[in-house]
């Protein structure tokens, strides 16, 4: 019985699958084809890429105590630790945990950091995060450490190599020690790429990036994070696997087409995307979510699907901002039916729905008020989305 158990604690975890719907498998992945199709070690089952949200695999991340020195940040989102990082005038050369030698163009990159130095506990420098997530910059800005405080200067990055930065201020080409540059962001005014179809592979070391999957096979997922940049990492080094299907739209990010909010007694504030009506996370009980509509009673949004989507699923309650309470009434209207309704406490539990919308080109949302007028009526579309089913 000892040698049963002991053998049962050996055997590896198995990977979870979530489907676009919310449903999960227990299973351990041992190939995606170059159809998308992600096959299993029993044989029985082979699921559609596109149809899943992720893979959660068994593998977890490192800490943060052996992460590597330099990070250079891509223009469609996420990141590739490195060891060392250079640069040409054209194309950075990244050394990293997973090879050496990967080249990576200058219009991929929105951002590099050659260093830790002036980071204290929050991490990277305030100053520095602005820049990098500014959505445009005409110019390239170096950040270089000076008496211990970060200075800022406009102009054009040319040159990294081990010893210097070459960087072009006030029309005159210079060289900064690179032991002084904290990291340079890049100029960018083109719109960030879009990632539908792609997946949001995160890795051991901490790397996180946008990758169209070519496959996984022989123990290794292969795929491009960028135009003509290919990138081959073991799959026992992938800790999950986010993809943004062609399937699943989240209504978070279309523009709702009517918009009509009307409080009774308190000031609700403006509906929020990906965030609770006050601005914090979206929580329902012990579950956060990343995205999802944060309104306040009564609220109705309004969404032209134009027919082209089959199912709306979206997990629903009252946000745990407000300590148990609110009460509300959650519905769900297409072409002006009505296709459901519930009303919720913040005591309840996070209620999932599911709902076919085939055909329909305007998908409502409402929240109306509970038995307690409007008063802590933060109600929560989490995960608010809607998919096509697969094609037959």
């Amino acid at each position: 019985m000892a040698l049963v158990a002991a053998v049962a604690a050996a055997a590896p975890a198995n990977d979870r699958l979530v489907l676009l719907d919310g449903r999960t498998l227990q299973a351990t992945v041992v190939s995606i084809d170059t159809q998308g199709r992600v096959r299993m070690a029993d044989g029985s089952l082979a699921v559609d890429l596109e149809g899943l949200r992720r893979i959660e695999r068994p593998v977890q991340p490192k800490d943060d105590a052996g992460r590597a020195p330099c990070d250079v940040f891509l223009l469609a989102g996420g990141w590739l630790l490195a060891r060392d990082v250079a640069f040409d005038g054209e194309t950075f050369t990244v050394d990293w945990a997973y090879g050496t030698g990967l080249r990576v163009p200058l219009a991929a990159v929105s951002a590099v950091r050659l260093s830790r130095a002036a980071e204290d506990e929050a991490g990277e420098p305030a100053e520095f995060l602005a820049a990098r997530v500014a959505t445009d910059t005409r110019r390239d800005q170096l950040f270089a450490v000076v008496d211990g405080r970060i200075q800022v200067v406009h102009g054009a990055l040319q040159r990294i190599d081990p010893a210097e930065v070459g960087f072009i201020w006030d029309d005159a080409q210079r060289r900064v020690a690179r032991s002084k540059v904290y990291g340079v962001v890049l100029a960018r005014t083109a719109a960030t790429p879009d990632v539908g179809g792609r997946c949001l592979v995160r890795l051991q070391d901490g790397s996180s990036f946008w990758m169209a999957v070519a496959g996984m096979a022989d123990g290794r997922l292969t795929g491009t994070v960028a135009d003509g940049v290919e990138v081959a990492v073991p799959w026992d080094s992938v800790v999950s696997l986010e993809v943004r299907s062609p399937r699943m739209v989240f209504l978070s990010d279309l523009e709702p087409v009517e918009v009509r909010q009307q409080p009774l007694v308190t000031f609700a504030g403006r509906w929020q995307r990906d965030r609770n009506v006050v601005g914090g996370g979206l929580q329902v009980g012990d579950r956060a979510f990343g995205k999802g509509l944060g309104v306040h009673s009564r609220c109705r949004l309004t969404y032209d699907l134009g027919g082209r989507y089959d199912v709306f699923a979206a997990t629903i309650g009252v946000d745990a901002s407000t300590g148990g309470r609110g009460d509300c009434v959650f519905e769900v209207h297409a072409d002006g039916k009505e296709l459901f309704s519930k009303r919720m406490t913040g005591k309840d539990e996070p209620h999932d729905v599911r709902l076919p919308v085939k055909g329909a080109n305007r998908l409502t949302l409402a929240v109306e008020w509970g038995e307690d007028l409007d008063l802590a009526d933060r109600a929560d579309w989490c995960d608010a989305r809607v998919l096509k089913e697969e094609p037959k």
